[in-house]
């Protein structure tokens, strides 16, 4: 809907122009409303679904702060990246995945009876190898495994070789 915009003149009458002055305010009193129905002023909560049948927020950016709980969750789809890359940083660590076509992929593999099935594979392309974690032998031996936790590799700075967690013990790789 527009809102028709008439200049009040000195010489205008009022009762002539009120038709259009009330449809103005009940075209701002309606779009305050509907704002107001996907944004919770309260809570800050902001709801668009069920708006309409396309549901797309478009921005420039996006940023949250807040607990360490809080976030962007996903409940359900996809997030789906048509340009750009994929970067998650945390405490100096981090993820990314699209930089000059190198990509990390989760390959499942159907497994015949005995296996986990489905089992995955994490595979790369587009790099030149994998960097392996580096201990000391006394930080290696210091760590705690059992035999349910994950099977590692490591590659042990005091000998120089590498070590792997085989489920009950440390061995020495090829």
């Amino acid at each position: 809907m527009a809102i028709t915009i008439t200049t009040l003149q000195g010489t205008n009458s009022l009762s002539a122009d009120r038709i259009t002055l009330n449809d103005n305010f009940k075209i701002n009193t309606d779009a305050i409303n509907n704002i107001l129905s996907i944004v919770d002023t309260t809570t800050g909560l902001i709801d668009n679904t069920g708006v309409s049948t396309n549901n797309v927020i478009k921005t420039e950016g996006l940023t949250t702060s807040g607990s360490a709980n809080n976030g962007i969750e996903v409940q359900t789809g996809n997030i789906n990246i048509t340009a750009g890359s994929f970067k998650a940083t945390t405490n100096g660590s981090f993820l990314e995945l699209g930089a000059d076509n190198s990509k990390i992929i989760d390959t499942v593999l159907p497994v015949g009876t005995g296996g986990p099935s489905p089992s995955h594979i994490i595979g790369a392309t587009g790099f030149i190898g994998i960097q392996i974690s580096e201990m000391t032998t006394t930080e290696r031996t210091a760590v705690t495994l059992t035999s349910t936790s994950p099977k590692i590799i490591t590659f042990d700075t005091t000998d120089s070789k590498f070590y792997g967690w085989n489920g009950t013990a440390w061995t020495e790789l090829g």
